[in-house]
């Protein structure tokens, strides 16, 4: 594609269990997609099976560079119900999020999040009174929250927050 530094991952909706059809029909018009998937157990009338599904049910990703490329046919590619946009225009995903998922895709395609948030690892908060400060992933809690080690004033002091508000570097 050209200068890649002009292009921003954005959020695209699709129609429901249409994720790949969406992804499929966005790469025959030379987009480049990211559709991370995830494996699932189904049950259902005493039979158990595991299937491949989207790991964000109705979602994937897309970049583009907004100023040199057309995005409204997104709107109305096979699959696709919509560009998540905010006053006419879609909005990009913060720096770093989907670069951070991507390398924790294997080749297949499945997304592996536990190789995310791997304790000793370099953060940065993105949001909230710590944001844009850099700290040490020091636990990984089970209902999304962490513990990262900031240095304040010479000292490791330990902040509680969201995992979505941080973005790992390292």
């Amino acid at each position: 594609m050209g200068d890649t530094q002009l292009e921003r991952w954005y959020v695209v909706q699709t129609h429901q269990h249409c994720e790949s059809l969406a992804e499929r029909h966005l790469s025959s018009q030379n987009l480049r997609t990211y559709l991370p998937k995830r494996h699932r157990t189904i049950r259902h009338a005493h039979t158990i099976k595991t299937v491949c599904s989207a790991y964000f049910d109705g979602y994937l990703f897309v970049s583009l560079d907004i100023q040199r490329q057309r995005w409204s046919p997104i709107n109305s590619t096979v699959g696709v119900r919509k560009l998540v946009m905010s006053d006419r225009k879609p909005i990009p995903v913060p720096y770093g999020i989907v670069e951070s998922l991507i390398m924790a895709t294997d080749e297949d395609g499945f997304l592996h999040p536990k190789d995310i948030f791997q304790t000793g690892k370099t953060v940065k908060v993105s949001s909230g009174p710590f944001a844009e400060q850099l700290g040490v992933l020091d636990y990984v809690g089970r209902s999304g929250a962490v513990r990262v080690l900031m240095d304040i004033m010479n000292r490791a002091v330990p902040i509680y927050i969201d995992r979505d508000k941080c973005i790992v570097l390292n």
